[in-house]
């Protein structure tokens, strides 16, 4: 983990210039409306603190991620349960050394921490490794709030191969009634989705189960049909 997280602090000079040099892009790539429900949203929710950006990786990029992600996996059996206990159905691993994957899979990892960089943080950051995550279509991922222990103010994730919903809700664990309110994510493949502030530390995130409902904020409703799913996760490092 030391030498990971020493390898991509290196790279940040690295990174802060393929955020100079695709500035212009990504101020054209802006959150969509349409893929967060707020109509429910607790008292004290900020639309700041979250995000979902609509086919943020190209298809070609998203296909490179995807055939390494299949990789590294197919040797892994799928885990009934995690530590925690919040996630079943899954297999997980971490990806110390970027240098295995594809040159292109590289860049897009890239491209997303560089406009993480750019839009969602407000100092300079070391990430963590990232994750690659294979969720089957029964898996389930119950209300959480990602340890902050080792992590910052930031989680991120790319989505592959199967639309899902993300339910963002206040923290019982943090003295919070989760009846407060809710505020629903659509997360469809190649989708970025961004949690910080409010969000990220007051909030639990989780991912509804198969045929659950979407209502944009525009009264659209849409069944959503949850298949085998990839992610690809995206941490801060703590300060300090």
């Amino acid at each position: 983990m030391f030498r990971a997280r020493n390898v991509l602090s290196l790279n940040f000079m690295r990174l802060k210039g393929l955020s100079r040099l695709t500035r212009n892009r990504f101020k054209s790539t802006v959150p969509v409306t349409k893929y967060l429900n707020t109509r429910n949203s607790p008292h004290d929710f900020d639309p700041l603190s979250t995000a979902v950006y609509e086919s943020f990786l190209s298809d070609i990029e998203g296909e490179s991620l995807v055939q390494d992600i299949k990789s590294k996996m197919k040797r892994r059996r799928y885990d009934k349960g995690h530590w925690d206990a919040v996630i079943t159905d899954f297999k997980e691993i971490e990806i110390g050394n970027e240098n295995e994957l594809k040159e292109l899979s590289r860049f897009a990892l890239d491209k997303v921490r560089a406009h993480l960089l750019e839009c969602h943080l407000e100092r300079d950051t070391t990430f963590l490794p990232v994750h690659f995550i294979d969720y089957k279509k029964e898996a389930l991922l119950k209300p959480h709030v990602d340890s902050v222990r080792f992590s910052g103010g930031l989680v991120a994730g790319i989505s592959f191969e199967s639309s899902s919903i993300m339910r963002l809700r206040p923290s019982a664990e943090l003295g919070r009634d989760p009846e407060e309110g809710f505020v629903d994510l659509l997360l469809t493949p190649l989708s970025l989705y961004v949690l910080t502030g409010v969000c990220r530390y007051q909030y639990t995130h989780e991912l509804l189960s198969s045929g659950s409902i979407f209502e944009s904020d525009d009264g659209t409703s849409t069944m959503i049909e949850r298949d085998e799913r990839l992610s690809v996760i995206f941490r801060d490092a703590k300060e300090g």
